[in-house]
Protein backbone atom coordinates (compact mmCIF):
# COMPACT_ATOMS: atom_id res chain seq x y z
CA UNK A 1 0.00 0.00 0.00
CA UNK A 2 2.86 2.39 0.17
CA UNK A 3 4.52 1.71 -2.87
CA UNK A 4 4.41 4.22 -5.30
CA UNK A 5 2.86 2.72 -8.68
CA UNK A 6 6.70 2.65 -10.33
CA UNK A 7 7.98 1.21 -7.24
CA UNK A 8 5.61 -1.46 -7.51
CA UNK A 9 6.33 -2.14 -10.68
CA UNK A 10 10.05 -2.54 -10.20
CA UNK A 11 9.85 -4.52 -7.23
CA UNK A 12 7.54 -6.98 -8.69
CA UNK A 13 9.98 -7.56 -11.37
CA UNK A 14 12.62 -7.68 -9.22
CA UNK A 15 10.89 -10.76 -7.42
CA UNK A 16 9.45 -12.90 -10.60
CA UNK A 17 5.70 -11.25 -10.46
CA UNK A 18 4.36 -10.72 -14.24
CA UNK A 19 1.03 -9.23 -13.26
CA UNK A 20 -0.53 -6.60 -10.60
CA UNK A 21 -3.23 -4.89 -9.90
CA UNK A 22 -3.01 -0.70 -9.67
CA UNK A 23 -4.17 1.29 -7.01
CA UNK A 24 -5.87 4.23 -8.59
CA UNK A 25 -4.42 6.67 -6.27
CA UNK A 26 -1.00 5.80 -7.11
CA UNK A 27 -1.44 6.10 -10.37
CA UNK A 28 -2.53 9.63 -9.71
CA UNK A 29 0.25 10.51 -7.60
CA UNK A 30 2.65 8.87 -10.37
CA UNK A 31 1.08 11.74 -12.96
CA UNK A 32 1.27 14.58 -10.20
CA UNK A 33 4.96 13.52 -9.86
CA UNK A 34 5.72 14.09 -13.17
CA UNK A 35 5.21 10.72 -15.50
CA UNK A 36 3.11 10.38 -18.50
CA UNK A 37 0.50 7.76 -19.26
CA UNK A 38 3.04 6.96 -22.00
CA UNK A 39 6.00 6.32 -19.96
CA UNK A 40 4.00 4.51 -17.12
CA UNK A 41 3.21 2.29 -19.83
CA UNK A 42 6.84 1.92 -21.08
CA UNK A 43 7.79 1.45 -17.53
CA UNK A 44 5.29 -1.89 -17.80
CA UNK A 45 6.42 -2.99 -20.74
CA UNK A 46 10.33 -2.82 -20.40
CA UNK A 47 9.71 -4.82 -17.13
CA UNK A 48 7.36 -7.41 -18.93
CA UNK A 49 4.59 -6.68 -16.10
CA UNK A 50 0.28 -5.98 -17.36
CA UNK A 51 -2.08 -4.28 -14.55
CA UNK A 52 -4.44 -7.01 -14.36
CA UNK A 53 -7.40 -4.84 -12.26
CA UNK A 54 -7.59 -1.84 -10.77
CA UNK A 55 -8.23 -2.36 -7.35
CA UNK A 56 -10.75 -0.17 -7.15
CA UNK A 57 -13.21 1.96 -7.04
CA UNK A 58 -14.61 3.01 -3.29
CA UNK A 59 -17.09 5.97 -4.69
CA UNK A 60 -20.57 6.03 -6.14
CA UNK A 61 -22.39 3.52 -4.72
CA UNK A 62 -25.19 4.74 -2.25
CA UNK A 63 -25.12 3.86 1.61
CA UNK A 64 -21.65 4.72 2.76
CA UNK A 65 -21.57 6.51 5.72
CA UNK A 66 -18.99 9.96 5.55
CA UNK A 67 -15.70 8.98 6.63
CA UNK A 68 -15.96 11.09 9.74
CA UNK A 69 -18.09 8.19 11.47
CA UNK A 70 -14.84 6.26 11.78
CA UNK A 71 -13.62 5.99 14.95
CA UNK A 72 -10.22 8.04 15.53
CA UNK A 73 -8.34 5.00 16.27
CA UNK A 74 -9.24 3.37 12.77
CA UNK A 75 -9.11 5.91 11.16
CA UNK A 76 -5.57 6.82 11.86
CA UNK A 77 -4.69 3.15 10.97
CA UNK A 78 -6.08 3.09 7.32
CA UNK A 79 -4.24 4.07 3.96
CA UNK A 80 -5.13 7.47 2.49
CA UNK A 81 -6.61 5.10 -0.52
CA UNK A 82 -9.25 4.24 2.25
CA UNK A 83 -10.34 8.58 3.84
CA UNK A 84 -9.80 9.60 0.69
CA UNK A 85 -10.65 7.41 -2.35
CA UNK A 86 -10.12 7.66 -6.05
CA UNK A 87 -13.41 9.27 -7.94
CA UNK A 88 -14.86 6.89 -10.45
CA UNK A 89 -12.78 9.26 -13.71
CA UNK A 90 -9.43 8.32 -11.93
CA UNK A 91 -10.46 4.61 -11.78
CA UNK A 92 -11.44 4.39 -15.15
CA UNK A 93 -8.36 6.81 -16.94
CA UNK A 94 -5.68 4.39 -14.71
CA UNK A 95 -7.42 1.40 -16.38
CA UNK A 96 -7.67 2.90 -20.24
CA UNK A 97 -3.98 4.57 -19.96
CA UNK A 98 -2.71 1.24 -17.85
CA UNK A 99 -4.08 -1.40 -20.20
CA UNK A 100 -5.95 -3.19 -17.00
CA UNK A 101 -9.58 -4.30 -18.88
CA UNK A 102 -11.00 -4.96 -15.22
CA UNK A 103 -11.91 -2.08 -12.21
CA UNK A 104 -12.95 -3.67 -8.83
CA UNK A 105 -16.09 -2.14 -7.36
CA UNK A 106 -16.48 -2.20 -3.63
CA UNK A 107 -18.90 -0.79 -1.35
CA UNK A 108 -16.10 -0.21 1.60
CA UNK A 109 -18.61 0.83 4.72
CA UNK A 110 -21.50 0.37 3.01
CA UNK A 111 -24.48 -0.38 4.31
CA UNK A 112 -27.07 -3.06 3.38
CA UNK A 113 -29.20 -1.82 0.47
CA UNK A 114 -32.50 -3.25 -1.57
CA UNK A 115 -31.05 -5.65 -4.51
CA UNK A 116 -33.32 -3.61 -6.45
CA UNK A 117 -31.47 -0.14 -5.10
CA UNK A 118 -27.87 -1.17 -5.08
CA UNK A 119 -28.76 -3.33 -8.92
CA UNK A 120 -29.38 0.35 -10.34
CA UNK A 121 -26.73 1.91 -8.66
CA UNK A 122 -24.41 -0.58 -9.69
CA UNK A 123 -25.75 -1.08 -13.19
CA UNK A 124 -25.20 3.07 -14.09
CA UNK A 125 -21.50 2.44 -12.91
CA UNK A 126 -21.49 -0.58 -15.68
CA UNK A 127 -22.87 1.57 -18.52
CA UNK A 128 -20.34 4.10 -18.38
CA UNK A 129 -17.94 1.60 -17.71
CA UNK A 130 -18.42 -0.28 -21.15
CA UNK A 131 -18.70 2.65 -23.01
CA UNK A 132 -15.29 2.55 -22.23
CA UNK A 133 -14.83 -0.89 -22.90
CA UNK A 134 -13.80 -1.95 -19.40
CA UNK A 135 -15.30 -4.74 -16.77
CA UNK A 136 -16.53 -3.66 -12.97
CA UNK A 137 -16.08 -6.86 -10.85
CA UNK A 138 -18.07 -6.71 -7.62
CA UNK A 139 -15.89 -7.07 -4.60
CA UNK A 140 -18.41 -8.62 -1.54
CA UNK A 141 -17.02 -7.71 1.76
CA UNK A 142 -18.86 -8.98 5.06
CA UNK A 143 -20.53 -6.26 6.72
CA UNK A 144 -21.24 -3.99 3.62
CA UNK A 145 -24.21 -3.73 1.13
CA UNK A 146 -22.50 -6.46 -0.87
CA UNK A 147 -21.97 -8.60 2.03
CA UNK A 148 -21.44 -12.10 0.14
CA UNK A 149 -21.22 -14.45 -2.70
CA UNK A 150 -25.16 -14.83 -3.77
CA UNK A 151 -25.80 -11.19 -2.68
CA UNK A 152 -23.33 -9.86 -5.28
CA UNK A 153 -24.34 -12.45 -7.92
CA UNK A 154 -27.59 -11.56 -7.95
CA UNK A 155 -26.67 -7.75 -8.32
CA UNK A 156 -24.61 -8.65 -11.78
CA UNK A 157 -27.59 -10.48 -12.87
CA UNK A 158 -30.74 -7.74 -11.57
CA UNK A 159 -27.97 -4.94 -13.45
CA UNK A 160 -28.64 -6.92 -16.60
CA UNK A 161 -25.12 -5.44 -18.04
CA UNK A 162 -23.06 -7.85 -19.78
CA UNK A 163 -19.73 -6.44 -18.04
CA UNK A 164 -20.42 -7.07 -14.84
CA UNK A 165 -19.08 -9.81 -13.33
CA UNK A 166 -17.31 -11.02 -9.90
CA UNK A 167 -14.19 -10.66 -7.91
CA UNK A 168 -13.61 -13.73 -5.57
CA UNK A 169 -11.86 -13.08 -2.77
CA UNK A 170 -11.06 -15.93 -0.21
CA UNK A 171 -10.84 -14.72 2.53
CA UNK A 172 -14.06 -12.82 2.19
CA UNK A 173 -15.78 -15.24 1.12
CA UNK A 174 -14.69 -17.19 4.34
CA UNK A 175 -15.38 -14.52 6.68
CA UNK A 176 -18.99 -14.32 4.95
CA UNK A 177 -19.90 -17.51 5.49
CA UNK A 178 -19.29 -18.93 1.31
CA UNK A 179 -18.10 -22.45 0.88
CA UNK A 180 -16.57 -24.19 -2.50
CA UNK A 181 -20.04 -25.00 -3.15
CA UNK A 182 -20.92 -22.13 -3.14
CA UNK A 183 -18.39 -20.91 -5.72
CA UNK A 184 -19.51 -24.37 -7.76
CA UNK A 185 -23.25 -22.94 -8.03
CA UNK A 186 -22.30 -19.90 -9.77
CA UNK A 187 -23.15 -19.68 -13.09
CA UNK A 188 -20.68 -20.20 -15.84
CA UNK A 189 -18.20 -17.14 -15.95
CA UNK A 190 -19.27 -15.16 -12.90
CA UNK A 191 -15.87 -14.50 -11.54
CA UNK A 192 -13.72 -11.81 -13.14
CA UNK A 193 -10.91 -12.06 -10.65
CA UNK A 194 -9.60 -13.86 -8.03
CA UNK A 195 -7.94 -12.77 -4.96
CA UNK A 196 -5.86 -15.46 -3.26
CA UNK A 197 -4.69 -15.23 0.17
CA UNK A 198 -5.41 -17.40 4.10
CA UNK A 199 -5.99 -16.97 7.36
CA UNK A 200 -7.17 -18.48 10.52
CA UNK A 201 -10.31 -18.27 12.04
CA UNK A 202 -10.87 -15.24 14.43
CA UNK A 203 -11.91 -15.90 17.84
CA UNK A 204 -15.90 -15.63 18.27
CA UNK A 205 -16.35 -12.01 19.15
CA UNK A 206 -13.17 -10.78 17.45
CA UNK A 207 -13.58 -7.47 15.66
CA UNK A 208 -12.39 -7.66 12.05
CA UNK A 209 -10.11 -4.59 11.42
CA UNK A 210 -10.62 -4.05 7.47
CA UNK A 211 -6.92 -4.63 5.52
CA UNK A 212 -5.48 -6.96 7.83
CA UNK A 213 -5.04 -10.68 9.40
CA UNK A 214 -4.53 -11.95 6.12
CA UNK A 215 -1.87 -15.01 5.98
CA UNK A 216 0.17 -16.25 2.38
CA UNK A 217 -1.28 -19.16 1.23
CA UNK A 218 -0.88 -22.62 2.74
CA UNK A 219 -0.23 -21.25 6.15
CA UNK A 220 -4.12 -20.56 7.09
CA UNK A 221 -6.93 -23.09 7.00
CA UNK A 222 -8.81 -22.39 3.93
CA UNK A 223 -9.63 -24.73 1.58
CA UNK A 224 -7.18 -23.11 -1.37
CA UNK A 225 -6.72 -25.79 -3.64
CA UNK A 226 -10.34 -26.51 -3.92
CA UNK A 227 -11.75 -22.86 -3.94
CA UNK A 228 -9.10 -22.71 -6.95
CA UNK A 229 -10.18 -25.23 -8.56
CA UNK A 230 -13.31 -24.61 -8.44
CA UNK A 231 -12.92 -20.47 -9.92
CA UNK A 232 -10.93 -21.71 -12.29
CA UNK A 233 -13.96 -24.31 -13.69
CA UNK A 234 -16.33 -21.59 -13.48
CA UNK A 235 -14.00 -19.07 -15.49
CA UNK A 236 -10.67 -19.90 -16.69
CA UNK A 237 -9.74 -16.59 -18.40
CA UNK A 238 -10.25 -14.82 -14.58
CA UNK A 239 -7.28 -13.16 -13.66
CA UNK A 240 -5.80 -14.01 -10.54
CA UNK A 241 -3.22 -12.43 -7.71
CA UNK A 242 -2.06 -12.72 -4.50
CA UNK A 243 -3.64 -10.04 -1.89
CA UNK A 244 -2.10 -10.36 1.69
CA UNK A 245 -2.32 -7.18 4.15
CA UNK A 246 -1.12 -8.10 7.53
CA UNK A 247 0.76 -5.85 10.42
CA UNK A 248 3.74 -7.54 10.08
CA UNK A 249 4.50 -7.36 6.55
CA UNK A 250 3.23 -2.96 6.90
CA UNK A 251 6.38 -2.61 8.75
CA UNK A 252 8.57 -4.52 6.57
CA UNK A 253 10.94 -3.44 3.57
CA UNK A 254 8.75 -3.17 0.32
CA UNK A 255 11.53 -5.68 -1.20
CA UNK A 256 11.32 -8.23 1.92
CA UNK A 257 7.56 -8.45 1.48
CA UNK A 258 7.82 -9.23 -2.31
CA UNK A 259 10.24 -11.89 -1.70
CA UNK A 260 7.92 -13.36 1.08
CA UNK A 261 5.12 -13.45 -0.89
CA UNK A 262 6.99 -14.44 -4.35
CA UNK A 263 8.65 -17.62 -1.96
CA UNK A 264 5.17 -18.65 -0.29
CA UNK A 265 3.16 -18.30 -4.01
CA UNK A 266 5.96 -20.38 -5.58
CA UNK A 267 5.64 -22.91 -2.74
CA UNK A 268 2.01 -22.53 -2.70
CA UNK A 269 1.48 -23.41 -5.94
CA UNK A 270 3.81 -26.58 -6.15
CA UNK A 271 1.00 -28.42 -4.13
CA UNK A 272 -1.63 -27.38 -7.17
Amino acid sequence: MKASLPELIEIAARHGFRRITARPLAFAAALEAGFTEKALRRRLADASIQVTMIDGLTRGLPGVPPVETIDPATRAALPADALNPADEETCFRAAEALEAGVVNLIHYRGQRLPLEEMAEAVGKICRRASARGLQMALEFVAGTGLPNLPFAQAVTEACGEPNCALTLDFCHLDRSGGTVEDVRRLPPGAIANIQISDHMPQPPGSVYVPMSGRLMPGEGMLPLRELMEAALANSPNATADIEVLNAELRDLPMDEVAARMAAALQTWRATL
